[in-house]
C-alpha cells in the first residue's frame, strides 16, 4: 500500500468505524426487534403482513452487509476522490434502511407501534432512526473533512 493510500485509510478509519457499527445495528436490528410476539410471532398479523415484515428484515441484513463493503473495500482507494465515493456509497447505504423507518410513519394507518405494545416497547424508531441517520451523515462529513483537507488545505489531518 502506497503512502498516500495508508495516510487515506488512517484519516477515514474513524468514519469507517462509526460506519460499521451502524451496519452491524443495520443487519441485525430488524430481526432482535421483530423476532418476537410485536411482528413475526403476532396471531394478529396476516402472512402477507408477515411477509413484509420478513422482506424488511432482509433488506436491513442486505444493506448493513453492503455498508461493510464499501467501507472496507480496497477498490478505488488511491485517490481521495475514490475514498470519498467509497464513504459516500457506503453511508447512503448505511442511512437509507433508516431514512425508510422515518418515511414509514406517513403512509396511511401506520403506526410507530401497535398500541397494545406501546407502554412495553416505547417508540424507538421515532426517536432512533433520526439520529442514526444523522450519525451517518455526519460520520461522512468527519470523513469529508478530514480527507479533503478541513484540518489543513491540501493535507491529510
Amino acid at each position: 500500500m502506497s503512502s498516500t493510500s495508508t495516510s487515506l485509510s488512517s484519516a477515514v478509519l474513524p468514519t469507517r468505524l462509526i460506519l460499521t457499527t451502524i451496519g452491524f445495528a443495520t443487519s441485525i436490528g430488524g430481526y432482535l426487534a421483530d423476532w418476537n410476539e410485536t411482528h413475526v410471532f403476532n396471531p394478529k398479523w396476516s402472512g402477507h403482513a408477515k411477509f413484509h415484515n420478513g422482506q424488511t428484515m432482509s433488506t436491513g441484513l442486505g444493506l448493513g452487509l453492503l455498508t461493510w463493503y464499501f467501507t472496507w473495500r480496497k477498490t478505488n482507494t488511491g485517490t481521495r476522490e475514490g475514498v470519498m465515493d467509497n464513504l459516500m456509497i457506503a453511508t447512503v447505504m448505511a442511512s437509507l434502511y433508516w431514512i425508510t423507518q422515518v418515511s414509514a410513519i406517513l403512509y396511511p394507518g401506520a403506526k410507530w407501534v401497535d398500541d397494545e405494545f406501546k407502554e412495553k416497547y416505547g417508540e424507538p424508531q421515532k426517536r432512533g432512526a433520526p439520529v442514526i441517520t444523522g450519525v451517518c451523515w455526519a460520520a461522512f462529513g468527519l470523513g469529508w473533512w478530514r480527507v479533503m483537507g478541513g484540518a489543513g488545505k491540501g493535507k491529510i489531518a
